[in-house]
């Protein structure tokens, strides 16, 4: 297995939340299977490397929503991308380690999709689709009809706004003309 990104579908906002559950989950498992603390041993560090780099080509995750996994920023992640090859090809450890990770974590999610097929195709089947489309439509007419009523209100309160400036605009200009009046008598004066 090498470090080559999955061609996936564009995931939903469920799809990655559902992900970043299932690393966690599995980040967990691995870390108290192993007794991976949390600190720069070479150790803990080629376990946390090797889930990076097998989580980043089997998820579709970004490098940030990988690194909160660990408490890690970005970077980390990034770094860990990086380097996977040369650690891949060249230390026998981070290999295994890697190996194994990838093909469970790899194992895991296949289990966690099919489970999520399975729940998706028996709900489809107790649908009654002429009942959902009727209740989507319903949605959307009621949703219409509060739309035309907060419109309607809006356009009365805009009407009365303008009714009030329309008047006080009057009353402006009625003081403006007797305010030039005023001022053409005090000027025929001096």
């Amino acid at each position: 297995m090498t470090n080559s990104i999955n061609t996936m579908k564009t995931p939903t906002i469920t799809d990655l939340i559902d992900q970043q559950m299932l690393l966690s989950d599995y980040w967990k498992t691995i870390s108290e299977t192993h007794n991976v603390r949390n600190n720069r041993e070479r150790r803990n560090v080629i376990y946390r490397h090797a889930f990076f780099a097998a989580a980043r080509s089997l998820s579709s995750l970004s490098l940030q929503s990988l690194g909160k996994i660990l408490d890690r920023d970005h970077a980390t992640v990034l770094h860990a991308c990086r380097i996977h090859d040369s650690n891949y090809h060249y230390d026998k450890t981070y290999r295994s380690i890697f190996d194994s990770i990838a093909n469970s974590m790899s194992q895991s999610i296949d289990n966690h999709t099919e489970g999520i097929e399975n729940r998706v195709i028996e709900r489809l089947k107790k649908i009654d689709v002429d009942l959902y489309e009727k209740s989507i439509v319903d949605r959307y007419i009621k949703k219409m009809e509060h739309l035309e009523f907060m419109h309607k209100q809006k356009v009365d309160s805009l009407k009365r706004e303008l009714r009030i400036v329309s008047k006080q605009l009057k009353i402006h200009q009625t003081r403006a003309e007797n305010l030039d009046k005023e001022c053409l008598r005090l000027k025929n004066l001096l």
